[in-house]
C-alpha cells in the first residue's frame, strides 16, 4: 500500500510537471492534473493541500540548490579563497563556479523554465527578484568585509552594481534555456562568462596598487 501511494505521490509530480511547463502555473488546474494522473481530483489533496504546494515541491530541489550556491559562494568562510583568486595566486575559484553553474543549468534546466517563464500566479511568481535582493545583500555584505581585513584591494560599495551583477546571472541562465543549448555548447558557454566575468573582477580589485 505504501509503495503505491509513493508510485502515485511521483506519477502526480511528473505529470504536474509537464502539464506547468506546457501551460503554466495560472493555466493548469488541478483537475487537468487529476485528468491526466487518471484519479480523481479529490485523491490530488491526499498528496498535496493546494495546486502552490505541489509546484513548490517540483521546484524545491532547484530553490535547495539556488540557496547553495548563494550561500557557499558569499560565506565569510570563503574569503581566502577569495583573497588567492584577488592577488592572482589560484582560479580555483573560477572552477569552482564553472561547475556550480554547469550543475545548475544542466540538471536543473526544467525547473529553472517553470521558475523563470511559467510561475506566474504562485507564490514563486517574486522569487526571482527576492532572490535577487537577498543575494544583492549578502555580496555587499561579503565584500565591505573583505575590504576591512585587505585593505590594499578595492571593491565596489555600491548595492545597484551588485544588483545587476545578480540580475545578469539570470538573464544568462534565461538565454541559455531559450536557445536550447546541448550540454556542450552549455559548458563553454559557461566557461566564456565566467571567465569574462572573474578578469573584470580581479582587474577592478587591483587597480588602486
Amino acid at each position: 500500500m505504501q509503495i503505491k501511494k509513493e508510485y502515485t505521490r511521483e506519477l502526480i509530480i511528473t505529470t504536474a510537471k509537464e502539464l506547468f511547463l506546457k501551460k503554466g502555473f495560472s493555466k493548469t488546474s488541478m483537475r487537468d492534473i487529476a485528468q491526466a494522473v487518471h484519479i480523481g481530483v479529490s485523491n490530488i489533496y491526499n498528496y498535496f493541500a493546494s495546486k502552490d504546494e505541489l509546484f513548490r515541491t517540483i521546484l524545491a530541489p532547484l530553490i535547495s540548490e539556488l540557496e547553495r550556491i548563494m550561500h557557499e559562494h558569499h560565506n565569510m568562510d570563503y574569503q581566502d579563497q577569495f583573497l588567492q583568486y584577488a592577488c592572482g595566486k589560484s582560479d580555483e575559484m573560477i572552477k569552482e563556479h564553472t561547475q556550480a553553474y554547469f550543475r545548475l543549468i544542466n540538471d536543473y534546466r526544467d525547473e529553472l523554465k517553470l521558475l523563470l517563464y511559467q510561475a506566474q500566479g504562485s507564490t514563486l511568481e517574486t522569487f526571482i527578484d527576492d532572490y535577487t535582493e537577498k543575494s544583492t545583500h549578502q555580496i555587499l555584505v561579503f565584500m565591505n568585509d573583505f575590504k576591512q581585513k585587505h585593505p590594499r584591494y578595492s571593491v565596489i560599495h555600491t548595492t545597484f552594481t551588485y544588483h545587476v551583477h545578480v540580475v545578469w546571472m539570470f538573464s544568462f541562465i534565461s538565454e541559455i534555456i531559450k536557445h536550447q543549448l546541448s550540454a556542450q555548447e552549455i559548458k563553454k558557454a559557461i566557461d566564456d562568462y565566467i571567465q569574462f566575468e572573474f578578469v573584470g573582477w580581479r582587474a577592478l580589485m587591483n587597480q588602486h596598487q
